[in-house]
């Protein structure tokens, strides 16, 4: 049971992590090819 916990957390942590890294280096390569800030969620 504790092993499950463990694993959920770990797999949401490198998840959450990964989603963040993604929307940086996307926004990155928005302001670079567009010369603008990228579209935000409304």
């Amino acid at each position: 049971m504790l092993r499950k916990l463990m694993w959920s957390g770990l797999y949401a942590g490198l998840a959450a992590g990964a989603a963040m890294v993604a929307r940086m280096v996307a926004a990155r390569i928005w302001r670079a090819t567009t010369g603008e800030d990228p579209p935000e969620k409304r």
